[in-house]
């Protein structure tokens, strides 16, 4: 009969206080490199560009504290109009959260003029957005830039301003839109990081001669602050076996650990575990975490080790 003795080891707690890292960007809003971006009409199946008096000239710093912005579009109509300039997420149609970046009423001769700041807290493009890894090189559009955001300006009455997402998607609509004709690529160098003071400890429930498993180290790691969308450097926890037979060790998230930001190396620690056999070399983990779009404010939780005896 297979016997099994389990040690559990509470490993982690997150804690992720939200703060604010700025640059020396002055008074300018860090104001950095100024790009141009013709917003355009197009055809609903080959998605070129329809030569017509309807166009907008969409001009953006490349980073800064806040985008930095101004627009200028014509042939609108007589009727003046609500509309919204946002940042679309593919794919495309898609209801991904993207950005609201304005919105105002067109003038009775069909023209906007405009030109402000807008603290988006975020960059462009930004995770969920299909922009981030599919390359535009080679489609029909034939962008400059391969990777990166949608800039358009949309009815206000297709689009969920709140949501940041289009309500409705047909002919009408998609002749309305004034969509990019390439891609932009903006860094805000001003938005709220997701932080941890993500303390690492272990605590063991059950003599470590009996069952053999060392984890190290038993202070604190901390894994410092961590932006949304990308990872902390990685912070070592060495597993070994000093027992005089193998154990499976398996790492499970607790109750209130967003489990999907923890990863052993490209590994969720939900999917992770290993087999250690009596005398083996150390099994080093590259912990690290990862928030995800929507962590805000201070995350807590923990993970636990579980190993058991193997046969």
């Amino acid at each position: 009969m297979k016997k099994f003795l389990v040690l559990a080891l509470m490993v982690l707690t997150l804690l992720v206080p939200t703060s604010i890292m700025a640059d020396g960007g002055g008074g300018d809003g860090g104001q950095s490199v100024v790009g141009t971006l013709i917003l355009d009409n197009k055809d609903g199946t080959t998605w070129q560009r329809i030569a017509d008096s309807k166009y907008g000239v969409f001009t953006y710093n490349s980073s800064g504290d806040t985008l930095n912005w101004s627009l200028a579009v014509t042939g609108l109509g007589t009727t003046p109009t609500d509309y919204s300039l946002i940042y679309f997420a593919d794919p495309y149609p898609g209801s991904n959260p993207g950005a609201l970046i304005w919105s105002g009423t067109s003038t009775s001769v069909g023209r906007i003029d405009v030109a402000m700041s807008t603290d988006l807290g975020m960059d462009l493009p930004t995770a969920p957005d299909s922009n981030m890894r599919v390359s535009h090189v080679g489609a029909p559009d034939l962008y400059t830039t391969p990777l990166g955001a949608k800039i358009w300006l949309i009815p206000s009455a297709y689009y969920n301003a709140t949501t940041k997402s289009v309500t409705t998607w047909n002919a009408t609509v998609e002749a309305s839109i004034l969509y990019e004709t390439d891609l932009i690529l903006y860094t805000d160098t001003n938005k709220a990081p997701v932080g941890s003071g993500t303390p690492l400890s272990t605590t063991v429930t059950m003599p470590t001669a009996t069952i053999g498993l060392g984890v190290s180290p038993v202070t604190l790691i901390n894994f410092g602050s961590v932006d949304i969308n990308s990872c902390s450097d990685p912070q070592p926890i060495t597993l070994t076996n000093a027992g005089n037979v193998k154990i499976k060790v398996t790492a499970i998230p607790t109750a209130g650990f967003y489990a999907n930001s923890l990863k052993f190396g490209d590994t969720l620690a939900t999917a992770w575990s290993v087999i250690i056999p009596v005398g083996a070399t150390p099994v080093v983990l590259n912990a690290k975490v990862c928030p995800l779009p929507g962590l805000t404010g201070t995350l807590t939780g923990s993970v636990a080790f579980i190993a058991t005896f193997e046969p």
